[in-house]
């Protein structure tokens, strides 16, 4: 079979079924309809993605598994089609879709055959779409070809060096509090933990706060995270302490405990990795076009409606 083109993607929407199901979508009553407008949203965009699914090339076999009209559907037709999906659709292993896909790929080989029967490819409409499918495919692989060159993982790193050079460290606490209503309830919780209280299942009994559930965590944060009183309180502790007298804000009474201290660190290499790899990319093709365009020898042509617009315009003043 001829090598499966990214429109295929256009009449696999009845997949949406069967992989909903697997992964266990709800009701299926309008899934078709929500598919095929997935399934079309993506199709736009492949050509904008330059490093999208169509540079996918799977390892597969020869294997034939149908024939139509004698052209063969073979094994790794299927994987084509499979690794050019969109990742929402390759969810379920290929197994479990690989029926589909070959009926899917049958249909679209009998279209293609009666299209060729009837010479639709000598059609002037379809060479002018051909054209701008073939031009649109030139800038797609010009600009991924330029991108692979000019983005390089040496200048993602050096970028990365560069943001985080200058990243300065803040203090950050881990504390868990219990928070009561009033100062007494907050000054018997204080005696319970001098009596030797487990202050995590304290908070639990006692506090009123969302975090109580959980111990009275709150993990670790910077000062100006939290309100001003209880942030002076926390970080003026040492860690494994907890406060003698009850902290008030204007959430209540808190009871606090410092389980740690460290200063913040810069988020890690593979944590910004992908985000300035986009930035490097949309700097890099910016640059790579307003370049282009310097080169080249560029007319603004006007046109007669505006020629026009302008005429009415001065007659106006002129009255």
């Amino acid at each position: 079979m001829k090598s499966v083109h990214f429109l295929a993607l256009a009449v696999v929407a009845v997949l949406g079924l069967g992989i909903g199901y697997f992964v266990g979508a709800g009701g299926q009553g309008n899934m078709a309809e929500k598919v095929t407008e997935m399934v079309t949203d993506d199709v736009k965009a492949v050509t904008a993605d330059v490093s999208g699914a169509t540079s996918v090339t799977p390892e597969g076999d020869g294997k034939v598994l149908a024939t139509v009209n004698g052209e063969a559907i073979t094994e790794q037709d299927i994987e084509t089609l499979y690794a050019s999906l969109p990742a929402q659709y390759r969810q379920a292993p290929i197994a479990f879709v690989k029926e589909q896909l070959l009926d899917q790929l049958i249909s679209m080989e009998v279209i293609g055959q009666a299209a060729e029967a009837e010479n639709l490819d000598s059609q002037a409409e379809f060479k002018d779409r051909l054209d701008s499918v073939r031009t649109q495919l030139m800038q797609e692989y010009y600009l991924k070809n330029k991108i692979e060159e000019l983005v390089t993982d040496e200048m993602v790193r050096a970028e990365y060096d560069k943001v985080t050079a200058d990243f300065t460290p803040e203090q950050e606490v881990h504390a868990r509090h219990i928070l009561l209503k009033n100062a007494e309830e907050a000054t018997d919780v204080i005696k319970l933990l001098d009596d030797g209280g487990d202050f995590a299942e304290l908070a639990k009994e006692y506090s009123t706060g969302p975090s109580g559930p959980n111990g009275g965590d709150l993990g670790f944060f910077t000062k100006e995270r939290m309100v001003p009183e209880f942030a002076t309180a926390a970080f003026a502790m040492d860690k494994g302490t907890y406060s003698k007298e009850p902290v008030q804000t204007q959430f209540g009474f808190h009871v606090i405990k410092v389980e740690d201290k460290r200063d913040t660190q810069p988020p890690a290499y593979e944590q910004r990795e992908e985000e300035l790899r986009g930035q490097l990319t949309n700097t890099t093709v910016n640059k790579l076009i307003e370049d282009l365009k310097t080169a080249a020898n560029i007319e603004i042509i006007p046109q007669a409606e505006e020629e026009n617009a302008e005429n009415t315009e001065d007659d106006t003043k002129k009255e």
